[in-house]
């Protein structure tokens, strides 16, 4: 069984959770406490989910694109119990503990530490070489820099699209990568 959070209706422009400025950084005043607000209005939705549908936090799967790619990885690495899997479409990785999202930056013990704990989580990344809203080279090394040693992460780059999802070929590979991490 499939549970859906939906937010909004996906009619564009589709509102953002956080702000971001033009290069896709958070705003320093506000992001943190936007960001935060979000991750625990997601967090109490996946806890409501669990408790209402008498479903285990294994079989709850959390995806989103663009933004909610980010916010996908923000959650992973701030979730009060391990999902199913998470799959972020044309994200990056972000979080309190990775402000600048900058690779040129040591992983700190803490850090490490963080990224450690959730080594086993079952991970998906989608990119587009030619996203011109989230740059793939400031997104995929990102995931290769901070995912490097996780178990069960994939990245997979697509050459052709632009910041959007299209079914094609997007839809194949996530049913495949999502039967492969639920075992069946």
């Amino acid at each position: 069984m499939t549970y859906m959070i939906d937010r909004y209706n996906y009619s564009y422009p589709v509102p953002g959770w956080f702000n971001v400025d033009s290069q896709g950084q958070l705003d320093p005043d506000e992001g943190y406490t936007e960001a935060k607000k979000s991750l625990n209005l997601v967090l109490d939705e996946i806890d409501r989910i669990k408790n209402v549908e008498n479903v285990q936090y294994s079989n709850i799967y959390l995806s989103g694109f663009s933004q909610g790619g980010i916010m996908t990885n923000y959650l992973l690495l701030n979730s009060r119990n391990e999902l199913g899997g998470y799959i972020a479409f044309s994200g990056y990785v972000f979080d309190h503990d990775f402000p600048s999202n900058t690779l040129a930056i040591p992983i700190t013990e803490t850090q490490k530490s963080k990224l450690d704990s959730k080594k086993d989580y079952h991970i998906l990344a989608t990119h587009s070489f030619n996203d011109e809203a989230v740059p793939y080279n400031s997104a995929a090394p990102s995931y290769s820099y901070y995912y490097k040693d996780y178990t069960d992460f994939k990245l997979l780059s697509f050459g052709y699209l632009t910041h959007v999802l299209p079914e094609q070929p997007i839809h194949p590979i996530v049913k495949r990568w999502l039967k492969e991490s639920m075992g069946k």
